[in-house]
């Protein structure tokens, strides 16, 4: 083989592996995670009712189901409603929470996943938090 010859086939070598991490990276790239988190009105007197609405999907294929959680305070996260979920698609959740106590509620969306060989759903991503005060 002469100098050319071998110079042409690193070339060649270089350019399919380029060409190779490339495809790869574009792949792990696509898998993306979309939500939509909306809370109104944003400051309620006690005893009146807060809009929460959301939904969340991430483009790959394990069953995944979203839901909707709050906490007074700086207390304890607490599921208020999670939509029933399906493959590729966490759902949607629309409710209505009452505000019982003056100070702060904060309300969050959380996308919960999980594989084809586990039977448990692990959180994969929260949303931006919401804040409501309530007087």
């Amino acid at each position: 083989m002469g100098f050319l010859d071998r110079r042409a086939v690193r070339a060649a070598v270089v350019t399919a592996a380029g060409v190779a991490a490339l495809g790869l990276s574009t792949v792990t790239a696509s898998a993306k995670i979309s939500y939509d988190f909306k809370v109104s009105p944003h400051t309620v007197k006690a005893g009146e009712r807060v809009h929460v609405k959301g939904d969340a999907s991430n483009d790959s294929e394990d069953f995944q189901k979203f839901c909707v959680q709050q906490r007074q305070g700086k207390g304890p996260w607490h599921t208020v409603k999670c939509a029933h979920g399906g493959i590729g698609l966490g759902g949607a959740v629309d409710t209505w929470v009452q505000a019982k106590h003056r100070g702060t509620l904060q309300f969050r969306g959380a996308l919960y996943e999980t594989g084809w060989t586990s039977h448990r759903l692990h959180l994969q991503t929260v949303t931006p938090t919401e804040t409501v005060r309530v007087r």
